[in-house]
């Protein structure tokens, strides 16, 4: 009998203070069920509601009477020892509750639907004799039955009715005779993808074996360890990490892998499945809930060793975690936009202090923040300087817009990349062009009257989208496109180019060329990425067109052209990060081409080519543009110098939204004093989203746990008790529109 009599258990209700963290006395009949990570049943005020037991004492040391457990909800506890202690640092982190914390945790491990239970047959006896055991000249039926089942121990019930051919009063007769064991086992709904093991794996070159070995040293001695693996496109980063999740695999321990995206976790699978076959399991939010359920367990019972999806697979419940990768670490995908706000590859390097794990940030790109460690050595720094089988980097091109424009070109691709395209389709050699922006154009303008067609929700011009649609790409608003002016009556012109656009003038300028498109249009339907970009690995697709998810972790050994459409699509939005996110993407893009055994070139168009992001991009400099970009980031006091918090303030009433917010602002300048600098409030750039109108107040500070402390104790004195005002808070934002 456990000692255990009182339990620490996280209510899941929303509670406007406190840690949400109550006391409840443990009944004797359920102090062996009620372990730290189950789920329990509790009173709370009048009602009843659910939480997770987070701690256990033996003695209850309130001064006031406690109120009992009703039931325990698990068998097993769905959430682990340690990632209650990381749920207690996300929420201490990211100034959010524990019970949101726990519902990240949780979240993929959550609810199983419609799983299919097979009856499965037995011999009662392994080893037993069955042709005496029944009549086969009075009982044929069963006779053949129960040589069936001795040969497939486990054969379900449907097929044992095909096999042996018989019928169901057969079988009823030899469960009643004793001869045979019934058993009920639920079907593992498994993620196929076709591949198949490898027998060998590529021969490393000399830095990754170097890279290798390091990683590898540092799982052998059980150290724990931050690794930066910086290489440049098609250095062969993946094959890095392969081996030293096998390393990990040989010392008995488990490995994540995360990938940024759903789109980009699909070559990556592939991979690690043709490498470590069933070991592997795989979560994302694309696969059916009861999928992603049964993989999760098999992490849990160990069954898997391998886990591999995006942020939320950060949370896997792995018994003995040796390895955390993550995979192209600068992306931005890592950071979750609802609460809890957290950061994947800062939740991971936390929970690998706690494990005792080595961690592999991997990346061409690396983040500001994640290059300024390895500079003063926080993370070991490994490179990797080559591609792989001597591939030379892609040639780069810059196209300069303004001049195309002046020379009478009106198409959205210059006369540079349209011979390109129609060399390559020459050759047989595919063609991959991306823009940042989806629909046919990015804005409708009156040029009368000057009126731009703007959502009725938000402070956003609506895209134009064939056919004959104008849709907002934020609160999904959508109206019929009109070709007159609703104020002036003069005709409309639609601007800017969108993935659609692109895709109608290469159609039309190569009409021999098999083309797909690659957006959120094309990708709405499960399965869809995969689908497209088998179709382009196996050489049916000539030209891909799309947006960001082409433009990241796509290896595919017949792209020779690169194009990007426009350069400038992020260079310009009012933000911090801008330079930063335009270097990457241009950077990644171009990495695209010349991966397998013919050179690649890549076409940038740009408005802006004297611009040192798109220089330093079409230079593949990355350490000037670190260099560069730190400066500037160290003069004006931006991550990675300064740390910073954002909170936004949003409603319906524009006048109570910007009352609230001088409030909160007044509340946090008085808790700061002259530790932290308060900016604002101002309007956030997009000052109304799905008919929020949005202002926000940014504070910057040196030490985080300072910054976070101005927070605790401003809200701790305010209180967001108006139902049309409400707040997020968003520590170490990753953009501030």
């Amino acid at each position: 009998m456990s000692k255990f009599k009182i339990a620490q258990v996280v209510v899941n209700r929303p509670l406007s203070g406190g840690n949400g963290v109550f006391t409840y006395l443990v009944p004797e009949e359920l102090r062996e069920k009620t372990v730290p990570g189950v789920r329990v049943t509790v009173p709370f005020g009048r009602q009843r509601t659910t939480g997770f037991v987070i701690g256990l004492e033996k003695e209850n040391s309130t001064e006031f009477p406690l109120r009992e457990i009703i039931s325990v909800i698990d068998q097993n506890p769905p959430v682990t020892p340690v990632l209650i202690k990381l749920a207690g640092w996300m929420a201490s982190r990211y100034l959010c509750q524990m019970r949101e914390a726990l519902a990240a945790i949780y979240g993929p491990a959550g609810r199983t639907h419609g799983r299919t239970q097979h009856r499965c047959f037995w011999p009662k006896e392994a080893d037993a004799d069955v042709s005496g055991q029944v009549n086969g000249s009075k009982a044929p039926a069963q006779a053949r039955a129960l040589r069936v089942i001795a040969a497939q121990p486990g054969i379900t019930h449907q097929a044992l009715l095909r096999e042996a051919g018989v019928d169901r009063k057969t079988i009823r007769a030899l469960a009643e005779k004793g001869l045979i064991v019934e058993t009920t086992v639920a079907e593992r709904r498994d993620i196929n993808l076709g591949a198949t093991v490898m027998d060998k794996s590529p021969e490393l070159n000399p830095e990754q074996q170097s890279a290798v070995s390091v990683i590898g040293d540092a799982l052998l001695k059980g150290q724990k360890q931050v690794f930066l693996l910086h290489g440049v496109t098609a250095s062969g980063k993946t094959e890095v990490y392969q081996h030293a999740a096998k390393v990990a695999l040989e010392t008995g321990r488990q490995v994540i892998i995360l990938v940024p995206e759903i789109a980009l976790s699909h070559q990556m699978i592939l991979q690690f499945k043709s490498r470590f076959g069933n070991q592997v399991a795989v979560t994302h939010s694309a696969l059916a809930q009861g999928t992603r359920h049964d993989e999760w367990q098999r992490v849990r019972k160990g069954e898997a060793k391998i886990v591999l999806g995006p942020r939320s697979a950060v949370f896997a419940p792995t018994a003995n975690l040796g390895l955390i990768v993550v995979d192209e670490e600068h992306e931005p995908a890592y950071k979750q936009e609802q609460v809890p706000r957290y950061h994947a590859r800062e939740v991971a390097i936390a929970r690998a202090a706690y494990e005792g794990s080595v961690v592999v940030l991997g990346s061409a790109t690396p983040s500001l923040e994640s290059y300024a460690r390895q500079l003063t050595r926080t993370y070991r720094n490994l490179q990797l300087t080559e591609r792989i089988d001597g591939r030379r980097v892609p040639k780069v091109e810059v196209v300069d817009l303004r001049e195309e424009f002046r020379s009478g070109t009106l198409s959205v691709l210059s006369n540079l990349l349209v011979n390109r395209i129609a060399d390559k389709l020459r050759k047989k050699e595919q063609v991959l062009l991306f823009l940042n922006r989806r629909g046919f154009a990015s804005f409708v303008l009156c040029h009368a009257c000057g009126d731009v067609k703007r959502c009725p929700n938000c402070d956003i011009a609506l895209t134009y989208h064939q056919p004959d649609t104008l849709l907002c790409h934020y609160c999904h608003h959508k109206t019929r496109y009109q070709p007159y002016c609703s104020k002036c009556g003069r005709r409309v012109q639609s601007h800017g180019a969108g993935t659609q656009r692109v895709e109608e003038e290469v159609r039309t300028l190569f009409p021999e060329a098999r083309i797909m498109r690659m957006d959120a249009e094309t990708t709405a339907r499960r399965g869809s990425h995969a689908k497209i970009l088998n179709a382009f690995m196996m050489g049916e697709v000539d030209v891909l067109i799309g947006t960001q998810m082409v433009a990241k972790g796509l290896d595919i050994p017949g792209v020779t052209l690169v194009g990007v459409i426009n350069a400038d699509s992020t260079l310009l939005l009012p933000d911090f990060r801008a330079a930063e996110r335009t270097f990457q993407l241009l950077y990644q893009v171009a990495g695209r081409a010349g991966r397998g055994s013919v050179p690649g070139e890549v076409i940038l168009q740009s408005h802006c080519p004297e611009h040192y992001a798109v220089q330093l991009s079409a230079r593949q400099d990355f350490s000037v543009f670190a260099g560069r970009e730190l400066a500037f980031r160290k003069r004006f006091g931006y991550p990675p110098y300064k740390l910073l918090v954002r909170i936004i303030i949003s409603g319906k009433n524009e006048e109570s939204v910007l009352n609230r917010a001088k409030v909160l602002a007044a509340e946090l300048n008085s808790a700061a004093g002259g530790n932290v600098e308060v900016l604002g409030p101002a309007p956030c750039p997009f000052g109304k989203l799905k008919g929020q109108y949005r202002w926000h107040i940014i504070l910057k500070g040196k030490h985080g746990e300072t910054l976070r402390d101005v927070c605790r104790d401003a809200l701790d004195r305010l209180t967001f008790r108006h139902a049309d005002v409400k707040m997020a808070i968003d520590v170490d934002p990753q953009g501030l529109l």
